[in-house]
């Protein structure tokens, strides 16, 4: 375990602590400096956060559905590193050891990357103070991040963020709701709810102050977060007024020349912005319904403080945007959804700004994704297959890359399995690969999710902008969808039925036509891919080592690997992941679920809403008769 510490490689680290040869004899007789290291190098930045931000843009049914690509869900994975954090810390305080300041401030650290508050409050209101320790700056901050947070990464309460009066007064009653359970806020019943996370925030702060510790950057960008959670933007203004001398409300009526530059900071110091606020001022006037106020600042800020804009500011931007530029149709606005709303060419223009000089933002397929959205309902169809275009290109790259990845993940078992586990853990090469391998493949099939969901929506969407009279009538039935579904036929159910002028016509035998462009697109390799990554995406030193041993003998399916499993005993870490899994899938709260693929029954799917009649003004088609073709 020395050398581990040592080498400092966070994957090596967590392996050797939850291997009881190696674990249990060490957190019983290290010191304390020893066990803090070792706990504090099991950073959440590579546990976490990679996961965290790839899995906002994964759909629930993926995470349950398919039996050989099936991921694990955020829940599972944060909650099976937070008890493997719990095992360690019991462990180490049953052997007579006290936890130390920087132990229980890590503890934090990673209960406010996964948004964990129950875990953070237990933290910071029992178990710290029953040991007599103070918190720090640190401290503080951590757990108002992780109040700020909680649940909001997991998939019930990712899009639910946003701040309009049906979703606040879901979070202000006693009645608990799915989806709104993260976070309370005040109402005009109950101003001064005691739950309330703006009044929680702001005790935090004050306590923060009587204990004669200055809040940084964060502590403020938290108390941001905190009050825009309740919509109160003119607190939030205030803040960043009083703080970084920001005036907001000057810079929406006058011009930047007319008014009072930020407050300089130099660059060591605490409140000098960074990224964090960057995304903090985002995120909160976005959610608040205010995207164009939140592109401005960003804009001014980055400008004053001479700070390059991030990529996930830009996509955050992007993405809510597209929320916003959705918010039409009278049962909406009824409902306060189309508060803030923003026109079509909203999308276009942050698309241009973000991607042209001066910022230059490289587009991810994810981007393309959100202009995709625009475009479809702006119904710009050869624009929309412009971008459908470019985005099966960077899913082409992203299959090239999981594919080299797993041809050397094969060739590194093959030829260096005798290295991997030499000294009882496996290698530090071993894993960086493994971590690279997990990431891309999960990327890959969430980027081919997306892709399949705005292609079937170009099916749904009622006309198309167009020069010929006759593009619907004649165009798009009898030339141009049969075209879509040549050259995007692995995206497409094998069932497809759609209207046409003189009929409702169900291509019924599209199978072997879709099979046929999956092969040639090299698509077969994902449920290879998924095997793989079902097999290698584990904590458990057991599960990695079967793993690799399997892969090693030229595996025969995922099946015959877990029948090899469940034959063999199993560690306390594989037993926690399987409870894990199990929960997940017993959790269904989706409806009657179909496998995110192309095999959908014809009765569940429909390329529209409504009868033939509405599509073409012509009542007389409701009673033609449906027209069988194969591809």
């Amino acid at each position: 375990m020395e050398d581990l510490l040592e080498e400092n490689n966070p994957e090596r680290i967590i392996f050797g602590l939850v291997s009881p040869s190696i674990g249990d004899v060490f957190v019983a007789a290290a010191n304390d400096e020893a066990f803090s290291k070792a706990i504090c190098a099991l950073d959440p930045e590579h546990f976490i956060v990679p996961f965290r931000e790839l899995h906002r843009y994964i759909k629930p049914t993926l995470e349950s559905e398919p039996r050989f690509r099936y991921l694990r869900s955020f829940e599972e994975r944060a909650s099976v590193f937070y008890q493997i954090l719990d095992a360690l810390v019991t462990l180490r305080e049953e052997r007579g050891h006290a936890l130390t300041l920087d132990v229980y401030r890590h503890l934090l650290r990673c209960a406010a990357a996964g948004g964990n508050a129950d875990m953070a409050r237990n933290i910071f209101r029992k178990s710290m103070p029953e040991n007599n320790l103070t918190p720090d700056v640190a401290c503080y901050n951590h757990f108002m991040e992780a109040l700020n947070w909680n649940r909001a990464y997991g998939r019930h309460e990712r899009y639910t963020l946003r701040v309009v009066p049906t979703h606040l007064h879901f979070r202000s009653t006693q009645r608990t709701r799915q989806g709104f359970a993260g976070h309370t806020v005040a109402s005009p019943a109950k101003p001064n709810n005691p739950e309330s996370l703006r009044l929680e925030a702001l005790t935090i702060f004050n306590e923060l102050v009587r204990q004669g510790l200055k809040g940084d950057e964060t502590t403020f960008c938290n108390l941001i977060t905190a009050m825009g959670r309740e919509g109160d933007v003119s607190s939030v203004k205030s803040v960043l007024k009083s703080v970084w001398n920001i005036d907001v409300d000057a810079l929406e009526r006058y011009d930047e020349e007319e008014i009072e530059s930020p407050t300089f900071y130099d660059l060591d110091s605490f409140l000098r912005p960074t990224e964090r606020l960057l995304f903090t001022v985002a995120h909160t006037f976005s959610t608040n319904n205010s995207v164009s106020v939140a592109g401005m600042l960003i804009d001014y800020i980055s400008r004053n403080y001479n700070m390059p804009i991030p990529e996930n500011v830009w996509t955050h931007l992007l993405e809510w945007t597209t929320v916003l530029t959705t918010q039409k149709g009278k049962l909406r606005a009824e409902h306060g959804y189309g508060v803030g709303r923003v026109e079509e060419p909203a999308l276009e223009m942050l698309w241009t700004v973000s991607h042209d000089e001066p910022y230059n933002v490289k587009p991810k397929l994810v981007d393309h994704i959100f202009r995709l959205k625009g475009r479809i309902r702006a119904r710009k169809f050869d624009l929309v297959l412009s971008d459908l275009r470019k985005c099966t290109r960077l899913l082409d790259e992203d299959r090239d890359r999981v594919s080299l990845l797993y041809d050397e993940m094969r060739s590194h078992l093959a030829f260096r399995y005798d290295r991997v586990f030499r000294d009882g853990v496996p290698s530090a090469d071993f894993l960086k690969l493994k971590q690279e391998y997990v990431l891309a493949s999960l990327r890959l099939d969430c980027h081919i999710q997306m892709v399949i969901t705005e292609v079937r929506k170009i099916l749904k969407t009622r006309w198309w902008d167009s020069k010929s009279p006759d593009f619907a009538k004649r165009e798009w039935p009898w030339r141009t969808l049969p075209r879509l579904l040549q050259e995007f036929a692995e995206f497409f159910p094998n069932q497809l039925p759609y209207y046409t002028p003189t009929g409702h016509v169900m291509l019924t035998n599209g199978k072997e036509h879709r099979e046929a462009a999956v092969m040639s697109a090299n698509s077969t390799q994902t449920t290879k891919a998924g095997s793989m990554r079902a097999m290698f995406d584990t904590y458990s030193p057991e599960r990695l080592r079967h793993s690799a041993n399997f892969v090693r003998r030229k595996p025969k399916g995922l099946e015959a690997f877990e029948k090899e499993t469940d034959a063999q005993d199993t560690d306390w870490v594989l037993a926690e992941e399987g409870q894990q899994r199990e929960k997940r899938l017993k959790d269904r709260r989706y409806g009657v679920l179909n496998r995110p693929s192309a095999i959908w029954r014809a009765d569940e799917w429909k390329p529209w809403s409504g009868p033939p009649s509405r599509r073409f003004g012509m009542s007389l088609l409701e009673g033609l008769p449906v027209v069988l073709y194969t591809m």
